[in-house]
């Protein structure tokens, strides 16, 4: 028998072979929770026309490492052709409570992209070197037989010299698309990109949020549900209950609802005042997303949904 004491140490997560039935439904609402309750429309996740499910961007993707304690770690393979950089990321994600392993995701972004490889070039001034080049309306002073000619924008940073239409220094110019010959600034740039794709790959691997978000789009800059002109309240009741995402919800209380329910219908007056939303508008969305409900006998899921649609609305022009 040996007198040595036996450590026992309690089991972690992240060092058992699976997890149960109710462990996987617990961290499926506790997704669904956070996007609910802490994440923001436009700087944690987006919505893109034509999809039912929204995509996580960078900040979310952050947000969701800090609630499940994951420590990003990156691991860049460069591919250099020419000119032209290629990075590939991966990113792993590593449990800080316990040390393990957790899961990782890939991600790439290259010089050669679009983005990156061009600019869009635009007529310089040949003295000042401005981008102002303007085709004038008029001939130029002192001419009225000649064509008009060229100016540089004085007013938007120009010298205001003038140049005959058929100047080649003006002429002889090549605009639009060409290639970019500082691809070097942008290698900072490109690395960051390829690790905020790796980053989100990684999250919704490892977080399984792959059922409400989809991969981060790096093009988007503030795209929203558009329904041709029409709030999105308009949508009918089917519509909305399609793109739910339904997850078994724990049994509250009566007091637990009633919080909930003073929560909601707070946040609700709060966006409303926030984005000076209409009266007539505010009756709309609530006559359309509740039924014929009031805030105050909605049941907490119409709530939701109302909360929803006030965050999304934008007026028609």
């Amino acid at each position: 028998m040996s007198d040595e004491l036996e450590v026992i140490r309690p089991e972690s997560l992240a060092l058992r072979h699976e997890l149960s039935v109710e462990e996987v439904v617990a961290r499926v609402q506790k997704v669904h929770a956070i996007m609910r309750q802490a994440m923001v429309l436009d700087h944690h996740y987006g919505k893109v026309p034509g999809t039912t499910k929204d995509v996580l961007l960078k900040p979310g993707a952050e947000l969701l490492c800090m609630t499940f304690r994951l420590d990003p770690q990156y691991e860049i393979t460069k591919e250099r052709e020419g000119e032209h950089l290629t990075l590939i990321s991966t990113c792993t994600l590593w449990h800080i409570p316990t040390g393990q392993r957790c899961g990782s995701g890939m991600g790439s972004c290259s010089t050669r992209e679009a983005k990156y490889a061009y600019r869009q070039a635009k007529r310089a001034c040949p003295k000042c070197g401005a981008e102002q080049i303007n085709k004038s309306k008029f001939p130029p002073r002192g001419k009225p037989q000649e064509a008009p000619g060229w100016y540089c924008f004085a007013k938007a940073g120009g010298c205001g010299q003038e140049f005959a239409a058929d100047d080649p220094a003006i002429t002889g110019q090549i605009t639009g698309r060409v290639a970019n010959e500082d691809l070097a600034d942008t290698e900072n740039t490109v690395l960051k990109m390829a690790n905020k794709r790796s980053l989100v790959a990684a999250v919704l691997n490892v977080t399984a949020a792959s059922d409400i978000f989809t991969q981060d789009l790096d093009e988007m800059t503030d795209v929203h549900v558009s329904t041709s002109g029409m709030y999105k309240a308009d949508l009918t009741k089917e519509q909305m209950d399609a793109n739910r995402v339904i997850v078994p919800q724990p049994e509250t209380t009566e007091q637990e609802e009633a919080e909930l329910r003073g929560v909601l219908v707070a946040h609700i007056k709060l966006l409303a005042e926030e984005k000076k939303i209409p009266a007539k508008d505010r009756q709309l969305l609530s006559q359309s997303v509740l039924a014929g409900a009031t805030l105050e006998t909605a049941d907490i899921a119409a709530l939701q949904d109302l909360e929803t649609a006030v965050a999304q609305w934008r007026s028609v022009k």
